[in-house]
């Protein structure tokens, strides 16, 4: 098992409530230290993320980064259905979605229809329902944690450190990772990061976000990066694919993914997921035994190769013009010498082998001497 998954799985496999979470939140920034990295901590409620207090990790500089790279740290509620997410086919998702509330109204009115019939009490069903519907709908938000978060979303979190620990110092300037707060409450801390930080608006974020199980790596760009043919192509060129998996970038037809992405302009979310009959491609969050040590391989290796990318120490000739037109000139002038004089070359290559003759001559008269 990978030793950043099996730290986490044994020590905070539940980030739910406050204490959880900065219980994480101190091993997180230790580590990120021992790497070598520099991280602070953004706590903070906005406008746009109202509702409760959140806490992001920020490594790096957001301002100066080229790329941007999340993931959300925190588990949610354990949901009455097994939840199921259908990136490709968000109508299939959408009806999965309304059979909640459907089954809560079912439920309440079944209990309390039955309860005041029994007690012979027909004037309390109303008040009944009511207070069961009220205890259905709260109850993502008071009920039982969810302890089985391998996929949803410590895959995510354990990606990003991989990338984090690959990555050498020379790459570490241009890329920027956060580790989101509140992502299975809306986006909070996605929100409250746009708020404090209005450049998000205009980087590429890549959002990572149940990467843990799935025979193929489905790459859903935002509205804005549909239209950005040149991180588009970059991000195809980057990743490639394996024996027993594939890369897939979708940028037609209908997509919706529910999580951190739909916070940033520019945000491309990276999941992973299995094809499943009259479902299309889907993912299960919370079936899975263990986390695929081959999706992080791929996705470590192909974000690597994206942050190499926009290293601008690839294309320090465009930044030092003239260091690169002199060492241009300086290569052209050698070219044209050797060319223009032919005879001299000539006479400097006999002499170079005249010499090494007379040396070779010397040497074996040594030789037969010393016979």
């Amino acid at each position: 098992m990978n030793e950043f998954a099996e730290r986490i799985e044994r020590d905070f496999p539940v980030r739910r409530k406050e204490k959880e979470k900065v219980d994480f939140r101190t091993w997180l920034v230790y580590t990120l230290k021992e790497l070598g990295y520099s991280s602070k901590l953004e706590s903070g409620t906005s406008a746009l993320s109202a509702g409760g207090n959140v806490t992001n990790v920020v490594v790096g500089d957001i301002e100066k980064a080229k790329i941007v790279l999340a993931a959300h740290y925190d588990t949610g509620v354990r949901e009455v259905l097994p939840p199921l997410i259908c990136p490709t086919r968000p109508a299939t998702y959408m009806l999965y979605e309304a059979l909640i509330p459907l089954l809560a109204l079912a439920v309440s009115f079944l209990i309390s229809f039955g309860v005041t019939f029994a007690l012979n009490m027909p004037n309390m069903t109303l008040p009944l329902f009511l207070l069961l519907l009220a205890v259905t709908l709260f109850y993502p938000k008071y009920g039982k944690s969810e302890t089985n978060n391998k996929n949803a979303n410590t895959s995510g979190v354990i990606a990003l450190l991989e990338v984090a620990k690959a990555l050498t110092p020379r790459y570490r300037g241009e890329v920027c990772f956060l580790f989101l707060d509140g992502g299975t409450q809306g986006s909070k801390g996605a929100k409250r990061l746009i708020h404090a930080h209005p450049e998000l608006k205009k980087k590429s974020v890549v959002v990572l976000d149940c990467v843990g199980e799935g025979d193929e790596l489905l790459i859903l760009p935002g509205k804005a990066s549909r239209w950005n043919d040149k991180l588009l192509d970059t991000i195809l060129e980057q990743f490639s694919n394996s024996e027993r998996k594939t890369c897939f970038l979708k940028t037609d037809g209908l997509v919706h993914y529910p999580s951190d992405n739909r916070a940033f302009m520019g945000g491309t979310v990276i999941c992973a997921c299995k094809k499943v009959k009259g479902f299309g491609r889907c993912i299960l969050p919370r079936k899975i035994e263990e986390i695929d040590e081959e999706n992080l391989s791929l996705l470590c290796d192909g974000l690597c190769k994206l942050v190499m990318y926009y290293n601008p120490q690839n294309t320090w000739y465009l930044t030092r013009p003239i260091l690169y037109v002199t060492i241009s000139a300086f290569t052209v002038m050698k070219r044209r010498s050797k060319q223009r004089f032919p005879a001299q070359r000539a006479f400097g290559r006999c002499k170079k082998e005249r010499k090494r003759a007379e040396i070779h001559r010397g040497a074996g008269a040594r030789t037969k001497v010393f016979q």
